[in-house]
């Protein structure tokens, strides 16, 4: 267990070094306190969270990220062609909850991703956005008497 954890009296600065502190738990609240934060400090320490090796952290930054809406979809855009692979499942999911549009082409791409999770999440985010295809319905099975034996 830390001895500490941040708190909001911390500067932009602390908080963004405590995104990589060897406590999960430091790492998790610093970057909720990250969102609280100007766009302009926090933004690039919040994605660079995005490939944090525990998924909590991973989920604040990406709820973090999406809380800042369509002023951020440049940005998210970008990071869905990033070479690590962890930012562009994350870039996914953000687009998928802030809707903009402009990312339909780039979401289509990583839905091709080599990375499963990246494509789950680029699939997911087209059809929320309704541009994906959604799960076929489940065929009605035949009648009984139909069925050959």
């Amino acid at each position: 267990m830390p001895a500490v954890l941040p708190d909001p009296s911390w500067s932009t600065e602390k908080l963004i070094a405590a995104t990589k502190d060897k406590h999960m738990l430091v790492r998790s609240n610093a970057i909720i306190l990250l969102s609280k934060r100007e766009i302009s400090e926090s933004l690039e320490a919040l994605i660079e969270a995005l490939k944090d090796e525990e998924y909590l952290v991973k989920s604040n930054a990406m709820v973090a990220i999406s809380a800042y809406g369509k002023q951020v979809s440049d940005r998210i855009i970008e990071a869905l062609s990033d070479a690590d692979k962890d930012i562009r499942a994350g870039a996914a999911w953000i687009i998928g909850e802030i809707k903009d549009s402009r990312a339909i082409e780039a979401l289509e791409k990583v839905a091709k991703d080599d990375y499963p999770l990246a494509r789950i999440q680029a699939k997911a985010s087209l059809v929320a956005m309704g541009k994906g295809k959604k799960k076929q319905e489940d065929k009605p099975e035949e009648p009984e008497e139909t069925k050959s034996e």
